[in-house]
């Protein structure tokens, strides 16, 4: 990432770096050091949002009894027992706005710690019950919403980190249409 009196990077470094961007589930027991977390949410801060509404409060934990703790909080968030430290994004409001920017800040983050050399995952508090107990667990006040967190660490490369029917992306021609819909390629 460059500021604005930092030249920017080429397409030829940032695109692939875009590119490449996966979830991983599985790391190796090495924290994260403060300084590239800091810098992580320094990077998600600046997001863009509604409004410049900015509807979030970034929680970090770096507990991994807290953070396992979480993993029993939801269909998709076992991976978060294995992490170094997880951030819990919560939001002020629960329209479609502010899940718009919530994603746009998960994916920030992640790009983030990618570029720092990091693995990360997004992790769903999907029920009322679920973001109930985030909120108990980390002090939240009723009012805010935990429906996610990223999870950081360095990915254990020893370990396959996607099921292989994940992997890919359908054809370019399959999802693009040109000036006018016609449809995914038969």
């Amino acid at each position: 990432m460059s500021t604005p009196t930092e030249p920017a990077p080429s397409s030829d470094e940032f695109l692939p770096e875009l590119r490449a961007l996966r979830q991983s589930r599985f790391f190796t027991d090495r924290p994260v050091p403060r300084e590239d977390l800091e810098r992580i949410l320094d990077i998600a801060r600046w997001t863009g949002s509604a409004k410049n509404s900015q509807p979030w409060h970034l929680v970090v934990v770096e507990d991994r009894e807290t953070n396992a703790e979480l993993a029993t909080y939801g269909a998709f968030t076992q991976f978060l027992a294995g992490v170094a430290a997880s951030i819990v994004i919560v939001l002020d409001g629960d329209g479609r706005s502010q899940a718009y920017d919530e994603g746009r800040l998960s994916e920030r983050a992640m790009l983030a710690a990618a570029h720092l050399g990091l693995g990360s995952g997004t992790a769903w508090f999907g029920t009322s019950e679920a973001r109930a107990q985030v909120r108990e667990l980390l002090g939240i006040p009723e009012h805010l919403h935990p429906y996610s967190a990223v999870g950081l660490g360095y990915t254990d490369a020893s370990r396959a980190q996607a099921a292989p029917a994940l992997r890919g992306r359908k054809p370019f021609e399959e999802i693009v249409s040109w000036g006018r819909y016609s449809g995914p390629a038969t």
